[in-house]
């Protein structure tokens, strides 16, 4: 697992050095100071103090986060996926709408990992990579918390793997803007219970500093099992049992493909295990329950499309179109601490309103869903 460190708190306490460490950088100091600025700071513990509270006085108390989740389609399926173009053709959207979106941190799912596809991206060797890289080169400033394909001592080579940990998660991945934000440490969980036809599920998790605000979130991606019930389940209990340990108090975002929806029986089961660990839907979805009641986001936009779409142009396939105040029935969720202020859910698909066909290429199989979180 891998920390980043602030050299300050040697000094400081560490709400403290968060706020030194923006006085100092970001020129606050008035021009009277700057002889001060410039002497040793064990000198001028005076200065410092004062200096401290008008930082603190200046922050904000809260930042609004758009964080998202989007199931890429592996560009490994390129040859197999049926109506799906393949990812060369496909990445330019699903940049577009990720800038459009002005999205701060994002859980992708189906991200191919291996090098081996690479003639099958744009730029980059693994597909994570090629769509950090299609977004910094359209204006973006986006990381991945991590740019190991694998666990191994060679980084993106699994072929003999001589094991080192380099909290690399397979498929699943984290990117975040880093204009935003500041990561702070990252690390990642293969799931025990594992099928034979999906092997390598994943969560990985992270943990970010607003560069507003100083203050710190979880958040987490996952891609659950989609073919034994039980090992779906297991993971998402096991995924639970980690959150718990790891937000130490901290708010809390997790997202990712469940692949469970609200009229499946699991989700009787494991949406109210959600809300009790504290980290409910930011749709308040309940089991068999349409529309949704007591919803936290407190608006939506496209509520009502399901978030797989079936590769259809129609959005009459994969929504109600004419009962709009249901929610689509998902499989791809967001859950927020509960305590937070959720300002918006969308779906994000654009698509004519006279004829309900999608406009463009369709970016995946799954459509990107997209939260704005006020997080304190």
């Amino acid at each position: 697992m891998v920390h980043a460190r602030n050299p300050l708190s040697l000094l400081v306490a560490p709400a403290v050095a968060c706020a030194l460490a923006t006085t100092l950088t970001a020129g606050v100091l008035s021009p009277a100071d700057a002889g001060a600025r410039a002497q040793p700071l064990a000198s001028q513990p005076q200065a410092i103090s004062a200096h401290i509270v008008q930082a603190a006085a200046r922050r904000p108390r809260s930042v609004d986060v758009r964080v998202a989740s989007f199931n890429l389609q592996s560009a490994t399926l390129d040859r197999s996926s049926g109506m799906q173009q393949p990812w060369r053709k496909r990445r330019a959207k699903v940049v577009r709408q990720i800038l459009n979106q002005r999205v701060d941190v994002l859980g992708v799912q189906e991200a191919a990992y291996s090098p081996s596809f690479r003639k099958r991206l744009v730029a980059g060797a693994t597909q994570y990579l090629d769509l950090r890289n299609g977004l910094n080169a359209h204006g973006g400033r986006y990381g991945v918390t991590t740019r190991a394909a694998v666990n191994c001592r060679r980084p993106f080579v699994s072929y003999r793997c001589a094991y080192r940990d380099r909290d690399a998660s397979a498929a699943e991945r984290i990117l975040y803007n880093k204009r935003k934000l500041t990561l702070v440490s990252r690390n990642a969980m293969r799931y025990t219970r594992q099928s034979s036809r999906s092997p390598n599920m994943y969560l990985a998790w992270a943990v970010f500093r607003s560069k507003a605000t100083g203050r710190r979130f979880l958040f987490t991606t996952t891609h659950l099992d989609p073919h034994r019930r039980a090992v779906r389940k297991a993971q998402w209990r096991q995924m639970i049992r980690v959150i718990k340990r790891k937000r130490n108090g901290r708010p809390t975002v997790s997202v990712g493909d469940f692949n469970v929806t609200k009229f499946d029986r699991m989700a009787a089961t494991m949406l109210p295990a959600m809300r009790r660990a504290r980290i409910g839907d930011v749709l308040n979805q309940r089991y068999r329950v349409n529309p949704s009641r007591n919803v936290r986001a407190e608006s939506r936009v496209n509520g009502w499309l399901n978030t797989y779409n079936r590769l259809s142009r129609s959005v009459r396939r994969f929504g109600y179109e004419d009962a709009r105040r249901k929610t689509g029935n998902g499989i791809d969720y967001i859950f927020a601490s509960n305590r937070l202020r959720v300002l918006q859910y969308k779906v994000v698909c654009r698509f004519n309103r006279r004829t309900l066909r999608v406009k463009g290429i369709l970016p995946s199989d799954h459509n990107m869903i997209r939260a704005t979180i006020r997080i304190r």
